[in-house]
């Protein structure tokens, strides 16, 4: 695990997309930081990583767990390489979409009461303006992550293309930012609260507040795309490396949301 001190370094200055404000980020190097901020991010960002490296998902980003100190205090938070190179740039959707129309994505989706036509229209749009193909197929895999693990801040802006500013080509960026997956924040679902009612409270994004309803569309139009080839075994393994790290409450509770989505989602192994 990597221990870093930011005493004195400035955090990243990042434009929130939240309402649950921003996470402190540090960008040193190739790697960027970030700390927990309402409860274990850093933890989901990492099982989600890890549990990632057993599926057919293609780009994802790898995150590895820090112990971080600032501003006198002392928190768990994650790192991860730096996914895009010197010449390139991360242009999220809804940006892009304004750049073109003069309006955000979102606004656009606002418009269409149909949940595949707001699919539709993301991936008709996303294409036409960039050129990358399997715009669809893409989604699908990142709503199919999203509701296997919680993910409640897939919003326009967690969404993005990469330019390269020398050749202008684009591509999709890989699956990243899952750290408000696994009921992470723990204000808006306690400890102590019951797991299973806490599950049924999460809403998604950003094509309806339902996880199963988005995810039907997207593959009723693009098929299932996703694949996971752990089984339980890996899930506690994993608890067992984390032991000492986080708490022991938060450990069972990720274990047990794991399992349950897993027997949930039973079609993805």
């Amino acid at each position: 695990m990597i221990q870093k001190d930011f005493t004195g370094i400035p955090m990243e200055e990042t434009q929130s997309h939240t309402s649950k404000g921003n996470q402190p980020k540090w960008h040193i190097g190739e790697l960027w930081y970030k700390a927990d901020h309402m409860g274990y991010e850093a933890l989901a960002e990492y099982l989600v990583s890890s549990l990632l490296a057993k599926s057919n998902v293609p780009d994802f980003v790898v995150y590895v767990l820090a112990h971080i100190r600032y501003d006198g205090k002392e928190t768990m938070g994650c790192a991860s390489v730096n996914f895009r190179r010197e010449n390139e740039m991360l242009i999220p959707i809804e940006r892009l979409h304004r750049q073109y129309y003069g309006h955000g994505l979102a606004d656009a989706l606002a418009t269409k009461t149909d949940v595949a036509e707001r699919i539709r229209y993301t991936v008709e749009f996303v294409e036409k303006t960039t050129g990358i193909t399997d715009v669809g197929p893409y989604l699908a895999v990142l709503l199919a992550v999203d509701a296997f693990f919680l993910n409640e801040d897939r919003h326009t802006n967690n969404i993005a293309v990469i330019r390269n500013e020398d050749t202008k080509r684009f591509h999709m960026a890989p699956v990243y930012d899952n750290g408000l997956s696994l009921l992470s924040d723990i204000h808006d679902y306690p400890l102590n609260g019951d797991v299973y009612e806490c599950i049924n409270k999460v809403q998604a994004k950003p094509f309806d507040v339902d996880f199963d309803v988005q995810l039907e569309a997207v593959e009723r139009l693009y098929g299932v795309q996703l694949r996971f080839t752990f089984d339980d075994s890996d899930v506690y393994r994993l608890m067992d490396d984390l032991k000492g790290i986080y708490d022991e409450a938060i450990l069972t509770r990720v274990t047990k949301i794991i399992l349950e989505q897993k027997r949930k989602y039973s079609c993805y192994f």
